[in-house]
């Protein structure tokens, strides 16, 4: 594959620090049991471009070369090296991925962000999902991110608790849009770009790693997993790769204190820009360290207070992570989503009204007070994680979707009368995919229902089935039925599609 002509630097949105929904992995990953054609480019090119190596005082924090060995692996795999199943869940990732954006396209906070970047615009050279329109491949990358995630219906890593599709997808589809790509090299590209992160999330958050609470998983190891899709797609050389993971390493960024905000989505979005930036730069010869993951003041060292960078290198093209990707069924934080059936599942058999409902009695993982306690949410965003309002707006209304966590709901006197009757405690001993929920009715019975495993969840996982359907419903106010459901039926034929950047266009 030619490499792609140079992206535009002419407008690129502020950068902002934000924050991930819920990357709590050093809590959670004991128990947690949720579940193109391009060869190798080892050689530097020419033309009179800066081919910096690492100094000898670069030295690492251990004898591992993850960086090296991480670029040269993605630059080595072709489309038919990957395994049959990680290619489906790639496809699977994808498919989520692009109705999450037709969603979120739709959402008030999204218009603010559009609105403020568009007066700095370049080119019009890539579609923004959902909005019939075009903008310069940078802003198309972060909008198109922001929509992934601005409704939290976006995939998760069940161990790193990483959203990774949503930066990595919407960099590659800005490329994808400027020259064309075959669709087996998109998804590899695709692929290999969420397997990374993950990778680098498990190096500083998962055990043996230990990393602080404070950080975003997902706003500080997403943009690397974007640069290095949109470096495969730009066909980099190995040097200008290990630089690419470099520059998008020194922009990593995501703080938990935006938790419950419209930053919470502005984080990815950052990822996704970041990543994008990054190869374009390392593809012109902008220079950074080869050995960003794991210099001895590098990536790891600085997110991790005890790394494993082995994480990131070890049994690559062996071992897949995204193999433990999973997909939300709720739009809310995963811990939530045992509560929410427990919920529906006593709603249902029970025919119960809110009023008859005295008090509801949780036992959660720990994981799910830390990350999602918020009893009086004061809007949407804080209503995304809060257990509260879920378990809530599931027993008064019999479902769980996006109406469920919008402001209207947030304001439903029902609604509100019944958050302030859950009482939830801790027990180390439930899983974070598992509960028990108990209510006291105002008869006098008792209803209890226990959750082993919730829907969405490794144990339980949603079948492409669902993830059409969920596709189509996603769809609706941004397409036509008819339309959402050629989409949706050509998403899931990407790798034998002649021109990726098509998808990109349908779903405009």
């Amino acid at each position: 594959m030619p490499r792609l002509a140079p992206v535009t630097m002419a407008a690129l949105p502020f950068s902002s620090t934000c924050i991930d929904l819920f990357p709590l992995a050093r809590l959670t990953a004991a128990s947690l049991a949720m579940g193109s054609s391009l060869r190798q480019q080892g050689k530097p090119r020419g033309r009179g471009r800066a081919t910096h190596q690492p100094a000898e005082s670069e030295t690492v924090m251990t004898a591992s070369n993850a960086t090296a060995e991480l670029a040269d692996y993605v630059l080595s795999v072709r489309p038919s090296d990957l395994p049959p199943p990680v290619v489906r869940e790639g496809l699977r990732s994808f498919v989520n991925i692009l109705g999450c954006m037709l969603s979120g396209s739709r959402h008030a906070g999204f218009a603010i962000a559009e609105r403020a970047f568009e007066p700095f615009a370049g080119k019009p050279e890539a579609t923004v999902i959902g909005r019939r329109k075009r903008t310069d491949a940078m802003t198309a990358g972060l909008l198109n991110c922001l929509s992934s995630s601005i409704n939290t219906y976006d995939d998760t890593h069940a161990q790193a608790i990483i959203h990774a599709s949503g930066p990595v997808a919407a960099a590659a589809l800005a490329l994808a849009e400027r020259q064309k790509v075959a669709g087996a090299d998109f998804l590899t590209a695709f692929t290999l770009g969420v397997e990374a992160a993950c990778r680098v999330s498990m190096a500083v958050s998962v055990p043996p790693a230990k990393g602080s609470i404070a950080w975003s998983q997902t706003g500080i190891c997403c943009g690397i997993g974007a640069a290095v899709a949109a470096g495969k797609l730009m066909a980099l050389n190995a040097h200008e790769l290990r630089r690419a993971i470099g520059i998008a390493a020194c922009q990593a960024a995501g703080i938990r204190a935006m938790h419950g905000t419209m930053c919470t989505a502005l984080m990815p979005a950052q990822a996704a820009q970041a990543g994008l930036r990054a190869a374009v730069l390392a593809a012109q010869g902008f220079t950074s360290s080869e050995a960003s993951l794991e210099h001895r003041y590098g990536f790891v060292a600085c997110f991790a207070e005890a790394g494993n960078p082995q994480a990131i290198a070890g049994g690559l093209g062996r071992h897949f992570e995204i193999l433990a990707n999973t997909y939300k069924p709720y739009p809310c934080g995963i811990v939530i989503h045992p509560m929410i059936d427990a919920a529906l599942q006593l709603r249902r058999q029970n025919g119960l009204e809110p009023p008859a409902i005295d008090k509801i009695a949780i036992r959660a993982n720990p994981a799910a007070l830390a990350l999602c306690d918020r009893p009086a949410p004061k809007d949407e965003f804080e209503a995304q994680v809060s257990l509260q309002h879920w378990v809530a707006a599931a027993l008064v209304r019999g479902r769980a979707g996006i109406a469920e966590g919008s402001q209207e709901s947030v304001r439903d006197g029902a609604i509100a009368a019944l958050r302030g009757r859950v009482q939830v405690s801790a027990d180390a001993n439930v899983a974070p995919d598992a509960t028990h929920l108990a209510l006291a009715l105002s008869d006098g019975r008792s209803l209890a229902c226990g959750i082993e495993h919730a829907l969405g969840s490794k144990h339980r996982p949603m079948s492409d089935a669902d993830l059409t359907a969920k596709f189509e419903q996603l769809a609706e106010g941004s397409l036509a039925p008819k339309a959402a459901k050629d989409l949706a039926a050509e998403c899931w034929r990407l790798a034998d599609l002649p021109d990726a950047g098509a998808l990109a266009r349908a779903a405009a």
